[in-house]
């Protein structure tokens, strides 16, 4: 027999041994009470102990009455129960059987809350969330075990608003107070994050979500729930810069492979302007002075140092490491500043660039330089899908269009295609189908959009080669 099984059962024989004397005594004195006594004893074994203990507690009691109580006095029968004996029996069996009954009912219910309290409290301590509630206007206030920590209180001091408040991050006093006072009301709910400033000096980011809810007696109830986001933020935090870093080498590297199609771009226009300034200093040379043609080829000479100027500027941005800046946009200006970084690159490997935008186009709120690195990308890979196309056949297109509440971009080549088993990963980091690929320029893509609140897809079309488009939600902001 277990060990905790053979203490009920003893507990249950001291129970009866110390209860059996009392009888006796009532008894000695034609008190009515002694049945009572032993009958009393043998519910709360059965009450206690449960309903093992407690039949035997019956069996033990029925023979011990037999035994002191009945006459004749210490002779028991086992073949000849009077009428008597036979209605304690049939009494005790029923107060055993009643009291199992709800001494069940009860001891589950009370397993349950326990189960139901530890889980809640096991709950609460990993996702480091405490609850409080208070009732207005009396301001009875309770706060659960994890509250206590995460609010940097002691288990032994008393819960007060006041306390929860003294907590809050001066800065967010304002907003707290005017979260809280809106509780005030019944139905009325709140969702906010503020910081707090522990003892030692250290901060905290809290988000609190809350409701109010009217009891009896024109009482109202507020519930919260207080939950520590401070790593979760750090974390956030650190996922950004991380992303931030890895977009930046991605930026690099892509530029990396196109400073030699750029330099091209640049070496066109400064060209230009060396002949046109030579062709204005024989204009000045002649008899007399060709002034007009000479203010032609300062015209000419402005106009090309412009468009120097913006193919280094375009490439400054691409490759700088600065804060993301999100403003209103419009896609059709993006476009066309990628092909012209793009169109000596084009013009090399002989592919068309065919250009089909729409002319009322919604705008979006993003961030110019890496919208420009996600077109960029979709193009280099449909100038490198069309190496093996034949050159009258390379051409590719670039579409934008109005959706129902977005704007989408599309790049169509006429390459290869995306190969069956590679469209699932496509978009996974370190995945690519290039020999010397790092497989983290699509992967950025799609970080880079869904940041926006975007997407990005590809898929195969159905003549030949793939589509890569960008979708981005439309914004109501007006250009900056």
């Amino acid at each position: 027999m277990p060990k905790k099984h053979a203490i009920r059962y003893g507990l249950m024989v001291l129970v009866i041994a110390v209860t059996l004397p009392i009888a006796l005594t009532l008894n000695s004195f034609h008190v009515p009470t002694a049945f009572a006594t032993m009958l009393l004893a043998v519910m709360f074994s059965v009450w206690r102990f449960g309903i093992g203990p407690g039949l035997v507690a019956s069996v033990f009691t029925i023979f011990s009455i037999r035994f002191f109580l009945l006459e004749p006095l210490y002779t028991i029968d086992p073949f000849a129960l009077p009428d008597e004996e036979l209605r304690v029996f049939l009494l005790f069996s029923e107060a055993i059987l009643l009291l199992w009954l709800l001494g069940s009912a009860q001891r589950r219910a009370q397993e349950k809350l326990r189960a139901s309290e530890a889980y809640l409290t096991d709950a609460q301590a990993l996702s480091q969330t405490g609850s409080v509630s208070f009732i207005v206007p009396d301001a009875e206030v309770f706060w659960s075990a994890q509250a206590y920590r995460v609010l940097g209180y002691s288990n032994d001091t008393s819960p007060s608003v006041q306390r929860m408040i003294a907590r809050v991050h001066p800065g967010d006093i304002a907003l707290a107070q005017s979260r809280f006072f809106q509780l005030t009301e019944p139905a009325k709910r709140i969702d906010f994050e503020h910081r707090i400033v522990m003892p030692d000096g250290t901060l905290k980011e809290l988000a609190v979500l809350g409701k109010a809810e009217l009891e009896r007696g024109g009482k109202i109830r507020v519930s919260a729930a207080v939950m520590d986001v401070t790593e979760a933020k750090r974390i956030s935090a650190s996922l950004r810069k991380s992303q931030a870093e890895l977009a930046h080498v991605t930026r690099l590297t892509a530029m990396g492979e196109l400073v030699a199609s750029i330099s091209h771009e640049i070496n066109q226009p400064l060209a230009a302007i060396k002949l046109n300034a030579e062709t204005g200093a024989r204009w000045l040379d002649r008899e007399p002075p060709q002034l007009d043609n000479v203010r032609l080829s300062l015209t000419r000479i402005v106009d090309n140092a412009g468009r120097t100027g913006a193919l280094i500027s375009n490439l400054r941005n691409m490759t700088k490491k600065a804060e993301v800046q999100t403003r209103a946009l419009d896609m059709n200006h993006v476009v066309a500043d990628v092909v012209q970084i793009l169109q000596r690159e084009a013009q090399d490997r002989n592919i068309r660039c065919l250009i089909d935008l729409e002319s009322n186009l919604k705008l979006v709120e993003a961030d110019e330089v890496q919208l420009q690195q996600i077109l960029v990308n979709f193009l280099m890979n449909g100038f490198d899908a069309m190496a093996t196309t034949p050159e009258s056949e390379r051409q590719i297109s670039i579409r934008s269009r109005n959706c129902e509440d977005s704007v989408a971009v599309e790049v169509r080549d006429a390459g290869h295609g995306i190969t069956e088993g590679v469209a699932g990963r496509l978009f996974d980091a370190f995945f690519t189908t290039k020999l010397h690929g790092m497989g983290i320029g699509l992967s950025i893509c799609r970080t880079i959009a869904e940041a926006h609140g975007g997407k990005v897809e590809a898929f195969n079309n159905e003549d030949r080669g793939a589509t890569f488009r960008i979708v981005l939600p439309q914004t109501s902001r007006l250009v900056a």
